[in-house]
């Protein structure tokens, strides 16, 4: 697998050596703020500013007029990271930013679907379930149907539920193996009539009912496919099965992507990503999603952000020599030029209440 250099990188757009916006942009940050208009994978590695590269190249791809506002879709892992980007760019463009697609899976699902709701199947003002609101109309379901709780115990149930619609599929899609299968298949089922009776939706059923009304509705498709012209993905390494699936369907990706009488070229997609920081596969995240994209979507600009900006030098040669060891890594080495910083110290305690004391009394120490 290729990375580019800051060197070999193209330069795009008007405006490279004179806008404001790329000064003090380290010459990797550069290369990808200045990417051209197509698919890219950018390898960050932790603390390498690529809040600031995305935020930067979403204020560059407005300021050299290659899109409107409205052209842009900017996937964030958090509402606390949505909020950051929408707030630098305010700091950097007079540009009203509220109205621009910008934001977390679930939110910009949740704006989709208030949008499209008759066609959705749900009723205008339909109401978002938390966790706890789920284990409750599980409960309810349980209870109602006389659902021994001791042998399906409602939390699991939840997390049954919600890892088949992480991989986008519906009760009727579920594979049984065993009976324990077949009542938990049977399960999903009542709740999904229950939530829909009652015109509720959970986070997961955000973002599959969003997917299945792409894939099904061809003028809506194309509508959002011919709309979004720069798709920018954060946290890469931690999309799961459906939320890979929903980004090929606004990117014109795959063959369910292109059916219609008049398929629609989907926008450029900028994932970006740190394999070496995939920490979520408990709950339905791909790492492998990584290298599907820049397969499935023939990448050819790849691009390695390594400077870190938040720790010394020891920190960093401890971390790159402990990930070495990690199997199908992309692969990268951070660096740093704030000095090496003091040596780390390894602390092995006997109990996760020891490691909790060793560090609050560290920390006491160092405020004294």
């Amino acid at each position: 697998m290729l990375f580019e250099t800051a060197d070999t990188a193209e330069p795009s757009g008007q405006g490279l050596s004179t806008s404001p916006l790329l000064q003090n942009l380290n010459p990797e940050q550069f290369a990808a703020v200045t990417l051209p208009a197509t698919h890219a994978l950018i390898l960050a590695g932790a603390g390498s500013g690529k809040t600031r590269v995305l935020t930067t190249r979403i204020a560059w791809l407005m300021q050299t007029g290659q899109v409107s506002p409205g052209g842009i879709l900017a996937v964030t892992f958090t509402n606390k990271a949505a909020k950051e980007m929408m707030a630098r760019l305010s700091a950097m463009l007079p540009v009203n930013v509220r109205g621009m697609w910008i934001g977390t899976f679930h939110g910009l699902c949740n704006r989709f679907l208030r949008a499209h709701y008759k066609l959705a199947n749900l009723p205008q003002g339909f109401q978002i379930l938390d966790t706890q609101d789920q284990l409750s109309a599980v409960k309810r379901l349980c209870k109602q149907f006389n659902i021994d709780d001791e042998r399906f115990p409602p939390k699991q149930l939840v997390w049954f539920i919600a890892a088949c619609k992480e991989d986008g599929q519906r009760a009727k899609d579920v594979q049984v193996r065993d009976e324990e299968g077949r009542k938990k298949v049977e399960i999903y089922a009542l709740y999904e009539e229950q939530c829909q009776r009652e015109g509720v939706v959970d986070f997961g059923e955000l973002m599959l009912r969003s997917y299945e009304l792409l894939r099904d509705n061809v003028p809506v498709r194309e509508h959002y496919q011919r709309r979004f012209r720069h798709i920018l993905i954060d946290e890469f390494q931690d999309t799961n099965k459906l939320q890979y699936a929903w980004i090929k369907m606004l990117a014109g990706q795959g063959e369910e992507a292109t059916r219609g009488s008049a398929p629609m070229p989907g926008g450029s997609v900028v994932a970006v990503g740190d394999d070496d920081q995939s920490i979520y596969a408990f709950r339905g995240a791909r790492v492998g999603n990584m290298a599907d994209f820049v397969r499935e979507f023939n990448v050819t600009h790849q691009i390695k952000l390594e400077r870190n900006y938040r720790s010394f030098g020891n920190i960093l040669d401890s971390a790159n020599q402990l990930i070495s060891h990690n199997n199908n890594r992309l692969g990268k080495n951070l660096r740093t030029e704030a000095g090496p910083g003091e040596p780390v110290r390894v602390y092995e305690s006997t109990s996760d209440f020891a490691e909790a004391q060793w560090f609050v009394d560290e920390v006491r120490q160092l405020i004294r």
